[in-house]
């Protein structure tokens, strides 16, 4: 299922959504943090628990993690509006707009974000500030938890309960460690050469789960 596809990304959104904001605002709009960074992350939710890299830098991200069915990448761009699922075992790839990949995950893309400052604390090595946080989504959709964030803006740790449209709550949680702040090479961002690819961008959102389905390699 094409949800599987997503179920990393989807939970990552989803606390990434409980970033701090003074009042409340889309959530995608504060997830782009002006530094660049490396970072291994765990994502832990109802669909299980996910181990990856994160490559960001401002208007970009990457995230390659492992799966039962191999390893997956997903490579974000919001400075040119689109969005990249890749299997580096097959070599090929499907091309999204960015919203897309928001409709995809029920609208969290229009997710808005309320904060509470409470405290600092240490998140392995790195130094944080703890909020109480609460993202409110379309169809009732919800995060509300604790997240601490680096002095940078990094979001190093999220825990919470996420409330679906259907009114079922699951616990989540995601943390980053190795985090390394500095210049990342513009390669990571890059498809790489010689691989099959299919541009969905002009595709409908409504129609973008069917079409990655159907495309996928069997």
């Amino acid at each position: 299922m094409v949800v599987r596809w997503f179920s990393p990304l989807l939970l990552a959104v989803g606390l990434l959504a409980a970033l701090p904001a003074t009042a409340a605002e889309r959530a995608l709009d504060l997830l782009d943090v002006p530094v660049s960074y490396t970072a291994d992350f765990t994502v832990s939710g109802d669909k299980g628990t996910y181990h990856g890299t994160v490559w960001h830098a401002p208007g970009r991200e990457r995230r390659d993690f492992g799966t039962q069915g191999g390893g997956q990448t997903v490579l974000l761009r919001r400075d040119t509006d689109s969005a990249y699922l890749m299997k580096p075992s097959q070599r090929w790839y499907v091309g999204l707009g960015f919203q897309a990949v928001g409709a995809l995950a029920g609208g969290i893309d229009t997710l808005t974000v309320e904060r509470t400052k409470l405290k600092e604390e240490n998140v392995g090595a790195i130094r944080a500030t703890r909020y109480k946080v609460a993202a409110a989504g379309p169809k009732n959709t919800r995060f509300d938890g604790d997240a601490w964030f680096s002095k940078e803006g990094i979001l190093v740790r999220a825990v919470g309960m996420m409330t679906g449209p259907d009114g079922r709550k699951s616990a989540v949680e995601t943390m980053l460690s190795g985090l390394k702040v500095g210049r990342v090479e513009e390669r990571m961002f890059e498809l790489p050469a010689g691989w099959l690819g299919m541009d969905l961008r002009s595709v409908p959102a409504d129609k973008i789960a069917e079409a990655v389905q159907t495309l996928m390699p069997r």
